[in-house]
C-alpha cells in the first residue's frame, strides 16, 4: 500500500477537522492533529497555500480551510510617505506588485484617492483597515505634520493593541532611530538607507522580501 504523503495527510486531516460545511480551523489544533513540529507544518502549509490548495487568514494564531470556493485573504498594505519621495515610494510599489500577482497582499496609496472623495476620511478609513503599514522613512517624512504627527502615530497605536504591523522602509539617511519608528526592525537591511545602496533596485528587492516575509506571517500565523 502506498505511503500517504506529508501533504496528502494535510489535506485530509484538514478535511476532517473542517467538517461538512469546509470551516476554518487553527493551524494550532490542525499541528496538534498531524502531530507536526512547526518547522515541517509552516514547509507544508507555505507549499499548499502558494499552490491554492488551502485559503488561511488572520486570527487565533493563524486560520486554514481547503480551498474550495474561498480565497484567501490578502494583507492589506497602507504606504505612508512624503511626496518628496514620491518617486522612490513608485519604485518601491513596483518591486511590490509581484507580491499582489502571488494574492498575497493589496497595496494602497493615496494616489488612488478619487476626485471628489474626503481626502482625510479616506486615509483614516485605509490606514484603519491596515494589516501592514510602511513609514517611508527620510527627514521629509520626519519633517512632515500629517506623515509623522497624525499617519505614523495613528498606526503605531494600532500596532500596540496588536491590530497591524508597522515596517519602516528607510529611504534616505536620517536619525531615524531616535525616533518612535527606532524600536522597530527596519528595512533594508540593518536600516541601511536605499539610496545609500549602490543598486537601489536590489535595495527595493531586498524591502520587498522582507515586506513578503512579513505579510505570510501574519497571514500564517496571526
Amino acid at each position: 500500500m502506498a505511503r500517504t504523503s506529508d501533504r496528502d495527510l494535510f489535506l485530509k486531516r484538514l478535511a476532517k477537522l473542517s467538517g461538512a460545511d469546509g470551516g476554518f480551523v487553527t493551524n494550532e489544533a490542525l499541528r496538534a492533529e498531524l502531530k507536526w513540529e512547526k518547522p515541517k507544518y509552516r514547509a507544508i502549509h507555505s507549499s499548499l497555500r502558494q499552490e491554492e490548495l488551502i485559503v488561511v487568514k488572520r486570527g487565533r494564531g493563524g486560520l486554514v480551510a481547503l480551498a474550495g470556493n474561498k480565497k484567501t485573504e490578502r494583507m492589506k498594505i497602507f504606504v505612508s510617505y512624503s511626496h518628496v519621495d514620491k518617486d522612490l515610494k513608485d519604485r518601491l510599489v513596483k518591486h511590490l506588485r509581484p507580491l499582489e500577482h502571488e494574492n498575497l497582499v493589496e497595496v494602497w496609496v493615496d494616489h488612488q484617492i478619487k476626485a471628489g472623495d474626503d481626502w482625510d476620511k479616506e486615509i483614516a478609513k485605509k490606514l484603519g483597515e491596515a494589516d501592514i503599514v510602511l513609514t517611508l522613512v527620510s527627514i521629509d517624512f520626519i519633517n512632515s505634520k500629517y506623515c509623522y504627527d497624525i499617519e505614523l502615530e495613528k498606526a503605531l497605536e494600532r500596532e500596540a493593541d496588536g491590530e497591524s504591523q508597522v515596517i519602516p522602509v528607510i529611504l534616505r539617511s536620517c536619525l531615524w532611530t531616535k525616533s518612535p519608528l527606532g524600536r522597530l526592525k527596519a528595512l533594508p537591511t540593518d536600516g541601511k538607507a536605499v539610496t545609500t545602496w549602490s543598486d537601489i533596485d536590489e535595495a527595493l528587492t531586498v524591502v520587498a522580501s522582507g515586506v513578503r516575509d512579513a505579510a505570510i506571517a501574519l497571514l500564517e500565523h496571526g
